[in-house]
């Protein structure tokens, strides 16, 4: 085992790992003038090398950089397949201790992770699970894992996804992302310029509400930058005083627009569409069904989505289009 001094950074070229006082070959550049291929690591309290292992072992703000990809954590183990092989680059960083992993402008946290280079790949557990982008937050249970080369996230165990004033609970949620401006997708893994969440997919005891109402499915497909929502299996909507049931459902979260499908042969009304409608016998009784989204911001007329003059003034009674909610 061979230890390296504290505040060192390594740079570690594919063609060059084992034998760090080589000089390097010039790499070839991207159309950045960066290296996609030379990784380097750093930390506070030093670097040992396991030469027979294969292995590096960073402790104290240890990172980890390749590309416009960064791991982050108290304590990182990166290997190498060494001398002799066509490939001796890293194939697998193990990161422990508030684990950070940066993937263009994608954010991902939690206790423990694993990057697998050759796949793209990375995957953390533990507490505080959570993946940022700039338009969206989620936050989960039990795992999360990114794949690079697909743009996709996929988040198990009490998922909960914030997007402005939307919110969307489930048991799994797989989140598809694409580049904001236009531009195309690294193809070496990483990302070229920022990216939005374009699709999401929810499975098992989905909820999702927004300042239009809410509702409850076995199942939905969630488009973000439209507020369109198809959602299937025992959905029951719910806006203000407004309830409609069925087997698959069309909702725009943003203007209110509703359409269903299907009714589903558990609906118990023989395949018709059910719509219960609670007339508003006192304007000045609240709704007592609230719109729950504690994670999302406060509605207004601004994100709402609602028609003019669909909100209440001076303290006046919720309409249909905007349930009060409650705290």
């Amino acid at each position: 085992m061979r230890r390296l001094g504290p505040w060192l950074c390594v740079a570690l070229l594919a063609a060059s790992l084992p034998a760090l006082a080589q000089k390097s070959p010039k790499p070839a550049a991207d159309d950045k003038g960066g290296d996609k291929s030379q990784t380097e690591i750093s930390a506070d309290q030093g670097i040992e090398w396991d030469k027979n292992s294969h292995v590096y072992i960073a402790r104290g703000n240890a990172k980890v950089t390749r590309g416009d990809r960064m791991i982050e954590a108290d304590r990182i183990m990166a290997y190498h397949r060494g001398e002799g092989t066509s490939k001796s680059d890293i194939y697998r960083v193990d990161a422990e201790g508030s684990v950070r992993i940066t993937s263009g402008d994608n954010v991902m946290t939690g206790d423990r992770g694993i990057y697998d280079n050759d796949n793209k790949v990375a995957r953390l557990t533990g507490r505080n699970l959570s993946l940022v982008s700039p338009d969206s937050k989620l936050t989960a249970r039990d795992s999360f894992e990114y794949w690079d080369d697909r743009h996709m996230a996929v988040a198990r165990g009490n998922v909960v996804v914030i997007r402005g004033s939307d919110e969307m609970r489930a048991d799994q949620v797989v989140a598809y992302f694409e580049p904001k401006d236009g531009s195309q997708p690294d193809p070496q893994g990483g990302s070229r310029g920022k990216q939005r969440v374009a699709r999401i997919e929810a499975y098992g005891k989905v909820y999702i509400a927004s300042c239009q109402g809410y509702a409850h499915a076995d199942k939905a497909l969630y488009d973000p930058n439209t507020g369109t929502a198809v959602l299937t299996g025992n959905v029951r909507m719910t806006r203000g005083r407004e309830q409609v049931n069925g087997e698959t459902v069309e909702m725009n979260t943003r203007t209110g627009y509703t359409r269903v499908v299907s009714a589903g042969s558990n609906s118990g009304s023989g395949g018709r569409v059910v719509a219960l409608i609670e007339p508003n016998k006192d304007a000045a009784t609240p709704d007592t069904k609230p719109t729950d989204r504690p994670g999302a911001p406060e509605c207004d007329d601004k994100n709402s989505g609602a028609p003019a003059g669909a909100q209440p003034k001076n303290g006046g009674a919720p309409t249909a289009a905007q349930p009060k909610r409650q705290r």
